[in-house]
């Protein structure tokens, strides 16, 4: 334990100075290694078979999705189509915000890339329409944790392969609570707009017609999540196949449907990936460092005996929990804590009698919260930077979004056959 104390002590303070997370945890392993008589090896060792995973071969796939639905036409017709459905609202604009990034979430498994997409196309027209910019920076960031929620999903792909849980059973367990969260924060949207007065005092006429025209124009960007997830599903093929089916059908239809897309662009667009992938896969391997040094000192017994000494009652240690995961949320990466906190998390669940895929969306759900609170709020930040808001004022509009994701959250832990009825039809 003490030998722990060091490691964390060792990482906190390399975070402080200022060092990226690849170097952070590399020092920490080495700090663990020398002083635990462990051969240095060992850290070159754990970071190759922290990266030899068939799973994470989807990430790049999605990555680059992501990259082609920013540029390539698809979000701005998800804007389009969502707008023709809710867009008549009082405060329509945010409550399409947050059907679009459920839309999106279909698409790209990156949480960065779901914000961006679109806070890039929603900012603009909500400044037109004179909503406040903090509320709209507020509003776009959610398209990122709903990202991470409504498959397919990055945090997934990385939890599955941490976990060994299937990951068309994660992806399953993921519809149902990003559903209630998404269709949670159009309500929520439309409460706050109505109460403060925000957006026009008369909103768009609602039209069939218009409904149907923008589904017309939008439907082949809609069909990216049903040919990924349905092909899963189906056994047509793999999750990391379904992953570069996703690039080559987004590719196509940016290209010669929308004719959004030229093939000059498409080495920039595969360099990005690359880059954004690099950045990923790197502090997943050094993550995995830190998790083999954790589990060596027997982190996990020691952890499930704290929470044990806290209270045996199942709902007690649920809370706790949940509190240790939101505070977790705020200060790490939830790909970093993927990797680090769930092989502490499988025990404690078996122990409780927890269904692993329900453990599995608590987790997800807590840490995607995180995405929007500072100081590790990628998301919150992205949205502050398109929108051209202190970080601060966004964080302070965003409160009303995490106390809605809190209520799911806590209506999650209650029932957890919110998550597992569907992976449960299909298993």
């Amino acid at each position: 334990m003490s030998l722990m104390l060091w490691v964390v002590a060792v990482f906190l303070f390399c975070c402080l100075m200022g060092m990226p997370l690849f170097f952070s945890f590399g020092i920490s392993a080495a700090v663990a290694c020398i002083l635990g008589d462990l051969p240095l090896q060992i850290i070159a060792q754990r970071l190759m078979i922290g990266m030899d995973s068939f799973a994470l071969l989807a990430i790049p796939g999605f990555v680059l999705a992501g990259e082609i639905m920013c540029i390539g036409g698809i979000s701005r017709r998800a804007v389009d189509f969502s707008n023709s459905l809710v867009g008549h609202f009082r405060g329509g604009l945010s409550m399409v915000a947050v059907l679009t990034g459920m839309i999106m979430g279909g698409i790209s498994g990156s949480a960065v890339a779901d914000t961006a997409a679109v806070a890039s196309v929603l900012v603009p027209l909500m400044e037109k329409e004179k909503y406040p910019k903090e509320f709209s920076s507020a509003v776009v960031g959610t398209a990122g944790p709903l990202g991470n929620i409504i498959p397919p999903s990055i945090p997934m792909i990385v939890y599955s392969m941490t976990a060994g849980l299937s990951l068309l059973d994660l992806f399953l367990a993921g519809y149902i609570p990003g559903m209630m969260i998404g269709f949670s924060l159009m309500a929520m949207c439309y409460i706050v707009c109505k109460k403060k007065g925000y957006g026009p005092s008369e909103g768009y006429r609602f039209s069939w017609a218009t409904v149907w025209n923008t589904f017309r124009r939008s439907i082949l960007a809609i069909l990216t999540p049903l040919i990924i997830v349905g092909g899963i599903v189906s056994g047509v093929f793999t999750p990391t196949e379904s992953a570069m089916i996703g690039v080559v059908y987004s590719l196509a239809v940016a290209i010669y449907a929308y004719r959004e897309l030229k093939w000059s662009q498409v080495p920039t667009l595969l360099l990005n990936s690359a880059k954004t992938t690099a950045k990923l896969v790197i502090i997943i391997a050094a993550a995995s460092v830190f998790s083999y040094i954790s589990i060596n000192e027997g982190i996990p017994e020691l952890f499930q005996n704290f929470m044990f000494s806290i209270s045996t009652n199942k709902w007690v240690v649920l809370f706790v929990l949940n509190i240790i995961l939101l505070l977790t949320g705020l200060l790490l990466d939830i790909l970093v804590a993927t990797v680090i906190i769930v092989p502490v998390l499988i025990p404690l669940a078996d122990a409780l009698g927890i269904n692993q895929l329900h453990m599995a969306m608590i987790f997800i759900l807590n840490m995607s919260i995180g995405l929007l609170t500072p100081p590790v709020g990628y998301c919150l930040f992205v949205s502050s930077a398109i929108s051209q808001v202190p970080v601060e004022k966004t964080a302070l509009h965003a409160v009303p979004v995490i106390i809605t994701m809190l209520i799911i959250l806590f209506l999650i832990n209650l029932f957890p056959q919110l998550t597992l009825v569907i992976p449960g039809m299909f298993g």
